[in-house]
């Protein structure tokens, strides 16, 4: 059952296996996120550039703005 977790690892799957006892693929598993969790925080699925009425790529180029809220 993965759970959220920092996309920030300080150590490498192996480095971890080591010192629990286990295997690298376990130390895997028990971080990936489901799949449908994973696309619902994709870029791809989002398209923030769609909102800004510009195409990936230039959003890309310019740094991926984000759209400015109106207040």
């Amino acid at each position: 059952m993965p759970a959220k977790r920092a996309a920030f690892r300080p150590r490498t799957a192996r480095e971890i296996a080591e010192k629990v006892g286990c295997s690298q693929s376990t130390v895997r598993r028990y971080w990936a996120l489901p799949r449908s969790e994973y696309e619902a925080n994709s870029l791809s699925r989002s398209r923030p550039w769609e909102a800004m009425g510009m195409s990936r790529a230039s959003w890309y180029r310019k740094g991926k703005p984000e759209p400015e809220v109106a207040s």
